[in-house]
This record gives structure tokens, C-alpha cells and sequence, in this order.
């Protein structure tokens, strides 16, 4: 059952995007049964990053009672990609792909919907692993639990701006109805929802989202120069890039 003190309809929104953005089992019963806006659900991506960022990073805390710095890194990625990250992943490695290719609008679009991973994919994943890894490391593995969850809020939050400041010109396409109705209303939300961390770390807090939002500004402008808007790939390959700036602003913020 829906608890009753909860606002139906944000905590359809949010189980929604839970479902959407992650690979933690739902219930049926515990589904939304009305429709969901996924312009408005997606205004909910902060905390589910936060949350699998916070379970991630409490697993590696927990291999590092056992383990070196590094290997327990790799064991709080491997449980943060499992959890949903692997996701945004695709949408890095697709936008890599694309760029490689050297072609601009839709030939460029059409390289992307390759389900296929190619050369430049295939780098700036292992970019994205190492980083992120080598990032985490850096970072106290007591801390980690806090951080990582930061840095996760921060990397939805960069999807969130480009899906802002992104268009979508396409007449089909799965990110239509998520970057097409979303405005300011959605953006201030999502704000709301990424602010609730606030209290957990403010200086932390606000180093990261600044660098995640920045990250995720500059990606948009990029595709919409390369590709002519802003689709799936781009707002995930956002919030990867998005994450890797806060992880390295929390890490700079340290020395």
C-alpha cells in the first residue's frame, strides 16, 4: 500500500523515476497505479542519486575494513554500476561514439543509436571508471557513504540543467517527454529535492553541485553545437560528467 502521509502523487513521481533510473526490485504493490509526468518524476533524479550513491559508497566503506583504499573503490563502483550507474554509462560511452565518428546532426544521432560500442566508447569508459575510482580513493573511505552520495545528487543534478537548457527537435524519441515539458518549475524542484542533503555537508554540498551543474551546462552547449539537442544519451552522459566534476571538487575542496 501507498503510505497515506506521503503525497500520492510525488511518491508516484519518485517510485517511478527509482524504477527508471535504478535496478532496485519495486514491489508491484508498491507501483504507482496513476500516470506519471516524467518531466515532473524526473525532477526526483538528485535524491535517487543520492541514494544509490549513499548505498554504494556505504559498501565500499565496508570492503575497506578488509581491503586496500583502491580495491574497495572498485567494489563501491561495481555495486554503484549494478545499482543503476551503468545507465548513464551507455549515454557517455553513446555521445563518445558519436563525437569520435566526426559527424554532426542526425548522421551523428544515427552513430549514437548504435547499440554497439566502438573505439571512443570503449576509452572514455575506461575514462569514466578510472576517474571515478581514482576520485573516491582520494576521499576518506569512512566518508565515503556521505560523499559519494553527494557527488551522486550532484551528477543527477548536471542531468537535470542539461535537460533545462537542452532542446529536443526529434518528433520521436524516449527523452521527449522528459526535456521537452521540463522548465523552471521542474528545475526549482529538482533544487528542492537536491537541497534536502544540505544539512548533511553545506561547504561539501554546495562545491559539488556548483561543479556538477557547470559540467552539465557545458555538455549541453557542446551537443546542441554537435548535435542540434539534447537527447537520452546526452543528459545521461550529463550526469556522468556531472559526477566526475563533484567528485573532483570535493576532492580539491580537501587539499
Amino acid at each position: 500500500m501507498i503510505p497515506t502521509a506521503i503525497p500520492a502523487r510525488l511518491y508516484a513521481e519518485f517510485i517511478f523515476l527509482l524504477g527508471f533510473l535504478s535496478r532496485i526490485p519495486i514491489p508491484s504493490r508498491f507501483w504507482p497505479r496513476q500516470p506519471v509526468s516524467p518531466a515532473s518524476a524526473l525532477t526526483f533524479a538528485p535524491l535517487v542519486g543520492a541514494l544509490l550513491g549513499g548505498l554504494a559508497g556505504g559498501g565500499g566503506t565496508l570492503c575497506a575494513l578488509g581491503m586496500p583504499p583502491r580495491a574497495a573503490a572498485w567494489g563501491a563502483l561495481a555495486l554503484y554500476a549494478l545499482l543503476g550507474w551503468s545507465l548513464h554509462l551507455d549515454g557517455w560511452t553513446d555521445l563518445a561514439d558519436g563525437w569520435g565518428s566526426g559527424k554532426r546532426g542526425e548522421a551523428l544521432r544515427k552513430v549514437m543509436k548504435d547499440s554497439r560500442i566502438g573505439g571512443y566508447g570503449a576509452i572514455f569508459l575506461v575514462v569514466a571508471l578510472g576517474l571515478w575510482t581514482s576520485l573516491a580513493e582520494a576521499l576518506p573511505p569512512g566518508s565515503w557513504p556521505l560523499l559519494l552520495a553527494l557527488g551522486a545528487c550532484a551528477g543527477r543534478f548536471a542531468l537535470l540543467g542539461a535537460a533545462f537548457f537542452g532542446t529536443y527537435p526529434w518528433e520521436t524519441g524516449l527523452a521527449r517527454d522528459y526535456v521537452i515539458p521540463f522548465g523552471k518549475v521542474e528545475l526549482f524542484r529538482g533544487l528542492l529535492c537536491a537541497a534536502l542533503l544540505l544539512p548533511l555537508g553545506p561547504r561539501q554540498w554546495l562545491v559539488s553541485m556548483t561543479a556538477a551543474f557547470l559540467a552539465g551546462w557545458g555538455l549541453c552547449r557542446f551537443a546542441r553545437h554537435l548535435l542540434g539537442g539534447t537527447n537520452g544519451d546526452v543528459l545521461g552522459a550529463a550526469a556522468v560528467a556531472g559526477e566526475l566534476a563533484a567528485l573532483a571538487a570535493l576532492v580539491l575542496g580537501r587539499s
